[in-house]
């Protein structure tokens, strides 16, 4: 008799069913793909990614969220390229993430995304609740990339060989960060291409020295906290806060400034005071090969004082502007981009205006848009704020497209 020949995804191999299938979903739903058959019942196994969200443990116990993670990396026998671990505990600081942290080093894990929160949403995480990272870390020495969010740091042990191949590191509200113990970590990284630092408000002096780094992330430092960057292959710079200015006071202490083709400026400031004695948008004339600008939140009101400040500006290849209009009064945004699409030949304007976005600043939009072809500005009015990821994905197939 003829054998079964095996059609649809029974035809698949086991790596595309591990690596395209699996290891884009949840952990949970990736065990009960297990009853599927009896070839799929190991397969959760040999998963290059293993993935532990919010939703996997919805009505588990503390233990319980434990004993299943570290069963699932217990009996992992496979490459972990990924092990990405997001969820909510009655008490996060009890969690066990350095025995975690040791198994997935067994499996030579390249990379690592570490977020523990409280399962009750009106609580939030300080520096005596978050979990305390040991010396665990330090034995996973094919890590590429590591993620840490609401989570203390040790202290760094620079005879160690760890971090040699870390290429992206990314630190969201490490408490426990101060100067010295980032310049730990910069002996250790000495190939790091793509740095984010938010919410790490111990450090003061920041001084950032990476040969081969490409991408910058810099948000909601302390208001003292003074920045020099030496990084001559530097090309993108993102830059968020609270507070006015402190976006521009940071660009100010970029040197090596020639390769930035890319500034992205976040600002969710609510204040209306204007101090004098700080930067203006001029300071972007010192990024002379700054191609792209993302604008999002109420930048323009913030950074541009006057018109003086607007007609200062020299940027001879600015290509795009990328601006997220809403819920303020931008007066000074219609000028700053009118003054861009007058004196920038090349620049091309994309313009999101939300629905609460102030109606008189709408209408000066479009009569603005009366005056300059389609190709050159092109505004977008929608019922609901768009998120700053889907506007920064827009804003590069716009770029590809050119």
């Amino acid at each position: 008799m003829a054998r079964a020949v095996a059609t649809g995804i029974s035809a698949l191999t086991d790596d595309l069913l591990t690596t395209h299938i699996l290891s884009n979903i949840s952990f949970r739903d990736v065990v009960r793909s297990s009853l599927v058959s009896h070839r799929w019942r190991y397969l959760w196994k040999k998963l290059p990614f293993v993935i532990f969200c919010c939703q996997d443990f919805e009505n588990q116990t503390d233990n319980k969220i434990e004993a299943i993670i570290e069963k699932a990396l217990l009996h992992h026998d496979g490459r972990l390229c990924c092990l990405d671990v997001e969820i909510a505990m009655d008490d996060p600081k009890t969690a066990n993430i350095n025995n975690w942290i040791r198994l997935a080093a067994e499996k030579k894990v390249e990379r690592m995304h570490l977020y523990i929160s409280y399962r009750d949403p009106e609580r939030r995480l300080d520096a005596s609740s978050v979990v305390e990272l040991g010396d665990s870390v330090f034995s996973c020495e094919n890590l590429t990339a590591i993620i840490a969010k609401f989570i203390n740091l040790p202290q760094i042990l620079t005879d160690l060989g760890a971090f040699r191949f870390l290429k992206t590191l990314y630190c969201d509200a490490i408490f426990n960060m101060d100067d010295a113990m980032f310049e730990g970590f910069m002996a250790l990284c000495p190939h790091l291409q793509n740095l984010g630092i938010r919410g790490c408000l111990g450090l003061k002096h920041l001084n950032i020295r990476f040969p081969n780094l490409k991408y910058l992330d810099l948000g909601i430092l302390s208001r003292d906290t003074s920045l020099q960057v030496a990084c001559p292959l530097l090309t993108e710079i993102c830059l968020m806060d609270y507070e006015q200015y402190q976006g521009l006071r940071l660009l100010q202490g970029i040197s090596s400034s020639e390769s930035v083709t890319i500034i992205n400026l976040q600002n969710y400031t609510r204040g209306n005071a204007i101090n004098p004695g700080l930067p203006s948008i001029s300071v972007l004339n010192g990024f002379p090969r700054l191609e792209l600008l993302k604008i999002h939140g109420p930048c323009f009101k913030d950074m541009i004082s006057d018109e003086i400040s607007i007609a200062e500006l020299t940027l001879p290849n600015l290509k795009m502007v990328h601006a997220h209009i809403g819920q303020y009064k931008g007066g000074q945004s219609v000028k700053f981009l009118g003054f861009l699409l007058r004196n920038c030949p090349l620049t091309v304007i994309r313009i999101l205006l939300t629905k609460d976005c102030h109606g008189i600043i709408q209408n000066k939009f479009l009569d603005l848009k009366k005056e300059f072809p389609k190709s050159r500005l092109s505004i977008d009015t929608r019922r609901r704020p768009m998120k700053w990821d889907e506007l920064c994905q827009s804003c590069d197939k716009y770029i590809e497209y050119l």
